[in-house]
């Protein structure tokens, strides 16, 4: 089933605010995906938001991943550009999704649906991977919803979502004190408009709906191994040390143990042989950190390799994606003298969006501009 983080914010675009700057200011706070509704704005406002969003998140790493409502139009428009979004949520009187899915260079997007009742859930066939369900009640963001179906129903909702191994988001004038009962009735994420544009603090709010869906979901078991991936400079060693503390269990860094075993520095073996040769030996190394409990930082690229997401998979690990925005990661791995591949902004952040597909196999991780210290913590109540 598709990863998806714990509050997917909408924008409004009733606000004075453009929908670019809301985009802007959410992926600063930290969210790594964000919906994109325009009406009720014209074709030509909505496009040139959108086209300036795209184009800032390509520039950052594909950071944050952008969910265009309705206008499969612009989607088109986009793709053609080189700007395709992550994805298209199209409700029930749109355009039908094996169409929008055929349509130049939108093959690869993810498509979200709305859905209110039994036969809308159970009748989602693919390309869909997502769905909203709900309303949960009564919006003043959308005057056309239909009518409330409460917490029962979006049970009901979720565990029909669920069994077609689609994720269900839970959708309709949500506030956080509906977090803990929504995620315990199956939805894997809460949308939300005024909850997250009324907040002063939306990275707190962001934060505190992760917190209520691991108490729901922990992401791991006491006494199992983890495995953290992510981009270089995300912080992936510091995070590992503090789990390992707080659960007991021994701690180990892959490109540590690359070093060790090669008896160089990571930049004077790319500098010596291929990244190819290097990645190899990244392959062999991992299954000897597997062999009981303990938590494993991966370097940047270790997950984009087949063989170790079956590794952490057979060794019964449990992988965490820390999905942290890249120009943070940029802003400390730049500043390493021993990453080889933080020289140049541009080619970091296209290597980030390209690994991006990989990381996002596992279930992720938001430090929302906490500490790792704070983030581990979180984690382990």
């Amino acid at each position: 089933m598709l990863h998806l983080p714990p509050l997917y914010p909408i924008t409004d675009a009733t606000r004075t605010e453009p929908l670019s700057a809301q985009v802007r200011r959410l992926a600063e706070a930290g969210f790594p995906l964000v919906q994109f509704r325009g009406k009720p704005l014209d074709a030509k406002t909505q496009w040139l938001e959108l086209r300036l969003i795209l184009a800032e998140a390509a520039a950052q790493g594909g950071w944050p991943w952008i969910c265009l409502n309705d206008r499969a139009d612009l989607a088109l428009l986009a793709a053609r550009e080189g700007l395709r979004p992550w994805g298209l949520h199209l409700g029930q009187e749109d355009l039908p999704a094996r169409e929008a899915a055929a349509l130049p260079g939108l093959g690869g997007c993810h498509f979200g649906a709305s859905t209110h009742q039994a036969a809308e859930w159970e009748g989602i066939e693919a390309p869909f991977d997502h769905a909203g369900v709900g309303p949960f009640r009564s919006t003043s963001t959308k005057s056309d919803h239909a009518a409330p179906i409460g917490l029962e129903g979006l049970r009901a909702g979720c565990r029909a979502l669920r069994a077609r191994d689609l994720a269900p988001i839970a959708i309709g004038g949500l506030t956080l004190a509906d977090a803990g009962p929504c995620f315990e009735a199956g939805a894997e994420a809460l949308a939300m408009v005024g909850e997250v544009h009324r907040a002063e603090d939306p990275a707190a709010l962001g934060w505190e709906a992760q917190r209520a869906r691991w108490k729901v979901r922990p992401p791991f078991r006491r006494g199992q191994g983890l495995v953290i991936l992510g981009g270089s400079g995300a912080g992936k060693t510091t995070l590992g040390r503090h789990l390992a503390e707080g659960l007991g269990l021994p701690f180990h860094d892959l490109d540590a143990a690359i070093e060790a075993r090669a008896g160089h520095p990571i930049a004077d073996l790319f500098a010596a042989s291929s990244e190819g040769a290097f990645r190899a030996l990244e392959s062999a190394l991992l299954p000897e950190l597997l062999t009981a409990p303990a938590v494993v930082a991966l370097g940047g690229g270790a997950w984009e390799a087949p063989a170790n997401r079956a590794a952490v998979t057979s060794a019964g690990f449990a992988p965490l994606w820390l999905a942290e925005p890249p120009a943070r990661a940029w802003a400390r791995a730049s500043q390493d003298p021993n990453r080889p591949l933080a020289r140049d902004r541009a080619a970091f952040m296209a290597r980030w969006a390209a690994r991006t597909p990989a990381w996002s196999l596992a279930p992720m991780v938001l430090a929302f501009g906490h500490s790792s210290r704070a983030l581990a913590s979180a984690l382990l109540d």
